[in-house]
């Protein structure tokens, strides 16, 4: 019964936190949410991110909810299927929070980009942020990937 509480309590928690992410409407906090630096940096990137992670926070929080049901009614070897339900949660609860902070990371490298990195506040690399791209000769690829079969 204890069992069923608790999941039911984080599920509805996280199925709010889910939808809210979801629709662009978490606020910005220190205590719920992605916890990246590039988050923090500016309200676009945090919503994209929260945006990115909300629906896999939502199919979490529905894994816990049927693990509530389930611990409710739950006797002898059915106990797995609670147990279950929540390592899968916090499983998807975490792949969430992946994708979102690669999004992060992703959309402020991008915005960066954009910038121009004049401030000297952005990373960008050994080349630096003015530098064209490295130059790949396909050929040469191919002749090695080749070489390397044989």
């Amino acid at each position: 019964m204890i069992i069923g509480i608790i999941l039911s309590v984080l599920g509805i928690a996280l199925f709010v936190i889910g939808a809210l992410a979801w629709t662009r409407r978490l606020p910005g906090n220190s205590v719920v949410g992605i916890k990246v630096p590039e988050v923090r940096k500016s309200e676009e990137v945090w919503k994209a991110s929260h945006q990115v992670a909300g629906p896999v926070w939502v199919v979490a929080a529905i894994a816990w909810i049927l693990g509530a049901f389930l611990a409710f009614i739950a006797t002898g070897w059915m106990w797995i299927l609670p147990a279950l339900a929540f390592v899968g949660g916090i499983i998807l609860l975490s792949v969430g929070a992946n994708y979102g902070a690669r999004t992060a990371v992703l959309l402020d490298e991008h915005l960066n980009a954009e910038d121009g990195c004049e401030d000297g506040s952005c990373d960008c690399g050994d080349g630096g942020c003015g530098s064209a791209p490295a130059q790949v000769d396909l050929d040469a690829a191919r002749r090695a990937a080749s070489a390397q079969d044989s």
